[in-house]
């Protein structure tokens, strides 16, 4: 069963910019619900793998989700959005005790995209989320959020 808690405090910051940016779409979708998830939500099939198979793999249970047009991550019993894709980048939240070793492996708040335009995802997601950065650990700090959202 598929459940996002739109009161969580994790999640305002990320619902808020999905429902400006894409608030025509549901809230929360399961993935068999577009018939080409991979390459017509918004994000690089790349990134979409990402999110959904190498991250989201390592989670005891199937947390694939598409949040208001956006594949993402959530702890179904929870409601907590754990990760999402972002364009040609994906976002995760990281547990705030590894938020530093998250930077020093590569994630990053601020992603610069083409053309010079910048996104600080801390600043609009709010605290400890940041922009993945293909680190191996990601999965284990993934896996540590999920289960204290739990």
């Amino acid at each position: 069963m598929m459940n996002l808690d739109e009161s969580r405090p994790s999640n305002q910051g990320v619902l808020n910019h999905l429902r400006k940016n894409r608030g025509d779409k549901d809230p929360i979708a399961p993935p068999a619900s577009h018939p080409y998830p991979h390459m017509q939500l918004g994000s690089h099939p790349d990134i979409v793998s990402r999110v959904w198979e190498e991250l989201g793999g390592t989670l005891p249970v199937d947390c694939r989700a598409i949040v208001y047009g956006t594949p993402a991550l959530v702890n179904p019993n929870t409601g907590a959005i754990l990760a999402l894709a972002y364009g040609t980048a994906y976002v995760i939240k990281i547990p705030e005790n590894k938020v530093s070793v998250a930077l020093a492996c590569g994630c990053q708040a601020e992603q610069t995209w083409a053309g010079g335009a910048k996104t600080d995802v801390a600043e609009l997601f709010g605290t400890g989320w940041l922009f993945g950065g293909w680190c191996k650990d990601e999965k284990l700090w993934l896996l540590e959020t999920y289960n204290t959202a739990a």
